[in-house]
This record gives structure tokens, sequence and C-alpha cells, in this order.
């Protein structure tokens, strides 16, 4: 079982939770608002990990019918069920809930198997994937970019084979024939303007090397990670003739 004062900190940590009494909020919110939504097994599986102090209510399963009617609703109920406790919006809440699940995978990994599988999908890779999916997100409950910690940079890196860097930058060198450099460069343009985030970019003696960093906050953002990616996908549709 993880102690309550390490799974209040774990939480607490991240920028848009704020505080450790924020944090306490946000688990109790979100624990027993999941918890409806599990069978039995897991439902007692969550409790045994779960310290006592931080459950608002007895893990015993509820009326059949009601909690059919809760697993049906899925994500959105969870996002709208947390917002009310938390007296926030249901996509603030839907985060709190995405940082709960992953702090409580990360420190009891036995469990995040069953709960992924009995969770909707939005949720599910937050349990069995923590660091990764943390490395996905766009958006905190701040409504700004996520900056990454090394261990998550790392497991996003695990996606980025091309890149390289630290939580200051990363860069990725790209060698392609001149006549295929323009076409590429006018894509990533696109995908910026999407985005409306931009890659920086140099030419090189065979080729042309990306940096993507988020000036704002002076380091590799959750939209990094996603413009790499798309960076990539340009990458191999250009180099492949496309």
């Amino acid at each position: 079982m993880v102690a309550h004062q390490e799974l209040v900190e774990r939480v607490a940590a991240h920028s848009e939770v704020g505080d450790t009494d924020q944090a306490r909020r946000a688990i109790r919110a979100v624990v027993p608002s999941v918890a409806r939504r599990l069978d039995d097994e897991t439902r007692q599986e969550l409790h045994e990990s779960i310290p006592e102090s931080l459950w608002s209510e007895p893990p015993h399963a509820k009326d059949p019918q009601i909690e059919r009617v809760e697993r049906a609703v899925g994500t959105s109920g969870i996002a709208q069920q947390v917002g009310r406790e938390m007296g926030c919006a249901p996509e603030e809440g839907l985060h709190l809930a995405r940082v709960v699940l992953a702090e409580i995978a990360t420190a009891e990994p036995g469990l995040s198997g069953d709960l992924a599988a009995a969770l909707p999908d939005e949720l599910a890779s937050w349990v069995s994937d923590p660091a990764g999916a943390q490395g996905r997100a766009d958006v905190g409950a701040t409504g700004g970019p996520s900056r990454l910690d090394e261990q998550t940079l790392n497991a996003a890196l695990q996606r980025l084979p091309g890149w390289e860097g630290d939580t200051r930058a990363l860069t990725r060198t790209v060698q392609l024939p001149a006549d295929r450099i323009p076409p590429l460069l006018a894509r990533i343009d696109r995908l910026g303007d999407e985005a409306e985030h931009r890659a920086h970019h140099r030419r090189t003696a065979d080729g042309i090397e990306f940096t993507v960093r988020t000036a704002s906050v002076g380091a590799v953002t959750t939209a990094d990670i996603d413009l790499a990616e798309r960076i990539d996908q340009a990458v191999a549709e250009v180099g492949s003739g496309g």
C-alpha cells in the first residue's frame, strides 16, 4: 500500500495541482468516482492500495443498476463528478483524474493492469503507461503547456528514436536530397500554423536540423512532443515521395 503522505506529495508535485491540501481533495474526489465504475474485485484491489484516510466513502458495492449507469457514462461522468467535487470545470476534473490515476499506478504498479482494463481508454493509458501518458498530454488544468521532467521526457523519447536532447530542447537531424527539403519545410510550416507552435530549423551539409522547445517556459513541453511526432510523420511521407 502506498503511504498517505507519499501519494499526496506525488500528486501535489504537479504544477496544476498546487499544494498538498488540493492534492488530498483531488485524491478523495477521484478515487470514489473511479471506484464506483469498477467490478468488485478491482475495487477491492484499489481499496487495498490506497490508505483509508484518502477514501471519502466505503469501498462496498452499490446498487447494481446505479453502477451500470455510472459505467456507461464513462470518462465524461468521471470528469463531471470530479469537477463538482473540486469546484472546477469538467476538463480540469478530467485532468485531475489523470494525474491521480497516474500517480497511483506509479506507486502501485501491480494494480495497473486490472485498473486499466476496467477504465475508459482515455484514462486507461494513464494507468498502463503513466510516464508516457503524461508526456502526451497537451495541457494541464492551467491551460498552458506542461513542462516535462526528466523521467517523463525519457518515456516520451522512447517513441521518438530520431530525437535527442534534454529537458531544455530536443533536436533531430534529417538527411534528405536537396529537392525534398522545400516540400518538407512547407509541410512543417503548415503543421506549425495548425498547432500555433513552430519548430526551429537550420540547413546542414546534407539535410536539415529541427529543434523543438517552448520558449515561453524555456523547456521542452508536451506541445513539443506532439510537434516532434508530427515532424517525424512529415519526414516519413516527404522522404518517401509523398
